[in-house]
Order: C-alpha cells, then structure tokens, then sequence
C-alpha cells in the first residue's frame, strides 16, 4: 500500500511508515476484490461466473479479465513512475566550461592564444610608456629646469655684501673662484677707487675747458662760445652725477672707510662748485652780443676760483689734496 503522508510504497501490514515515520495504525488495507464487472448493471460478477447474479445478463469474463489486466499493469506503470520521480535527484549541468584537452587541436584551442599583432602592440605600448617616463624625468631638452642651484640675482645689501649677487660661486663647480664674489669691504673700496680715478680725468676737462675760456670766451666765434658752452653743460652734468655716485657707496655697513669716503666726496664737491663757475661763465659769453666789450661780466664767475694769492680757489684745494686723499685699502 501507499504511506497517505508522504506516498511512498510500503508492505501491507506496517504501522510505521519506513519513509517519513508516519503512524498508519488507523489504515486500513482493502482487500482486492476478484471477478469482473456486469456491463449491463455494474455488480460485481464473482470469477468463473457466466451470469450476472444481479441482473441475470450474461457476461464475457474473458472480457473483463482483460481489462482487469490492462487497469492493473497501468497502476504498475504509474507506480515505477512515482517511485523514479521521487527517489532520483535531477542531474544538474554546470555552468563552467570543462577545460579542454591540451592535446587537442581543435580551433577553439588555437584562438585562445595572443595574436603576433597582439604581442607587438604590446612591446610598443611598453617602449612608449618606459620612454616617456625616462624623458619626463631626465627633461634633456633643458638640462637646467633640475639644476638646485641658485641663479636668481639677490639683492645682499643687509648682508654686508653691496649691491647684487647674480651667482654664488661655491656652486658654480669650480667654474668660479671664492673670489668673484667680494666683501662688503672690499667693494667699498673698489667704488671709491674708481671715483676718486674718475675725479681726475673729470678734472683734467675743467682745466682744458678754462683755458679755452680765457682764450675764446671773450673773442672767439659765436660758433666757438656756444659749443664752449655745450661742453661746460656737458661736464657740470658729468661731475654731478659722480657726486652722486659717491654719495651712494655704501660705508654704514662696517664703517671702515667712512672717512676716506668723505675726503672723496669733499673732492667732488670743490670739483663741482669750479665746474659751475666755468659754465656760468661760457653761458654769459654766448649770450653777450659783444664779450670783448663786457669781458668783465663775463668772467665774473671766475673771481671765486681766482682770489689774489690762490689758497682759497677751488682748483686749487681740490689739487693739494688730491694725491694725499687716495683711497687706501684697510
């Protein structure tokens, strides 16, 4: 019979069902009836009876154990059918695809292997990106974007160094020597020395300009008086922007040559009162429409460059201490 829980097939006569321990006391096995049916009235024919003991109609037995047979083999059937559905697990296929033989040569096997193409794009995509790092890094078309050194001129005034520094020279790589670059000090002096140079040839055209004042001022050409005069204007210029220059070398920073500063200054200052006298001078002469005429008016400038004895004009200091004012270094 068949377990009313779970329908598994069991012996008759069972109280426990083996499959699901199901309790079956209260089951009952119907006993199977033998015989055939009557087709006329459906009561059950007893076997081996011609006529139906219902109905008194004859019956085909033969009939009816045949269909009785044909019921029977298709519970059978049906039976193995319920038993395979629920005692065989369903075979599951996988989703992955088994490796394939490596001794096959199949196309399939083929193709999974790079192309050559494959391979070159790949070593030039390599080369590509191994260059460009190299190139990025190395910057061969400026050798100087990776120098640490310092180019940058960089004003030292407060440094005790004058002026600015273009390039240290402890990182020119013995490009330089310790040298170029130069002490406070030192660039004082150097300063000085080439003013107080300067000084002297300034000077020298004082002199030369004098004399032709004495020579044409008062009886030259207009032509002559007013390129006399072109060149006092150009020497006042000159002097005064060495003044200048003098005024601005620095000596506050060490103070060493302080007072050979000074004497330098002094110099340039008598030198620029006498250059004013002479071209205050030229400038009257080449304004006078008759300087034979009013030669005293025009030389009346000269008069402080020109006392009795000398001692005091400004030519005259400026060359008596001259040589006893150079610059000497300390």
């Amino acid at each position: 019979m068949k377990c009313p829980a779970c329908g598994s097939e069991i012996a008759d006569g069972q109280d426990i069902c083996p499959a699901c321990h199901a309790n079956l006391a209260a089951t009952r096995v119907m006993p199977k009836l033998t015989g055939s049916w009557c087709p006329s009235c459906g009561a059950l024919v007893p076997a081996g009876q011609q006529v139906c003991p219902s109905c008194g109609m004859p019956v085909d037995t033969t009939g009816a154990t045949r269909v009785a047979d044909e019921l029977e083999r298709r519970r059978a059937e049906e039976l193995r059918a319920e038993r395979e559905r629920t005692s065989t697990l369903p075979r599951i296929e996988s989703a992955i695809p088994s490796e394939p033989n490596p001794h096959s040569e199949s196309a399939y096997g083929r193709e999974r292997l790079p192309h050559t193409k494959v391979f070159a794009l790949a070593a030039i995509a390599s080369l590509l990106v191994v260059g460009g790092a190299a190139l990025a890094i190395a910057h061969p078309w400026d050798p100087n974007l990776t120098d640490t050194r310092a180019t940058t001129p960089a004003d030292t005034s407060q440094a005790g160094f004058p002026g600015t520094v273009e390039r240290l020279a402890g990182q020119d790589r013995g490009t330089a020597s310790a040298t170029s670059v130069l002490s406070a000090d030192e660039a004082t002096f150097q300063s000085l020395t080439s003013s107080y140079e300067a000084l002297a040839d300034l000077s020298a055209r004082a002199d030369e300009l004098e004399q032709r004042l004495d020579e044409k001022g008062t009886s030259g050409t207009a032509d002559e008086r007013s390129q006399g005069e072109q060149d006092a204007l150009q020497l006042q210029l000159d002097v005064s922007n060495e003044a200048t220059t003098i005024a601005g070398i620095d000596t506050q920073t060490t103070g060493t040559y302080a007072d050979q500063k000074a004497n330098v200054s002094t110099l340039a200052s008598w030198l620029r009162n006498r250059v004013d006298a002479i071209y205050e001078a030229w400038k009257l002469s080449t304004e006078s429409d008759n300087p034979t005429a009013e030669k005293d008016k025009i030389m009346k400038p000269m008069v402080g460059n020109r006392t009795s004895d000398g001692s005091e004009a400004y030519v005259n200091l400026f060359k008596k201490n001259y040589d006893a004012w150079k610059p000497e270094q300390r």
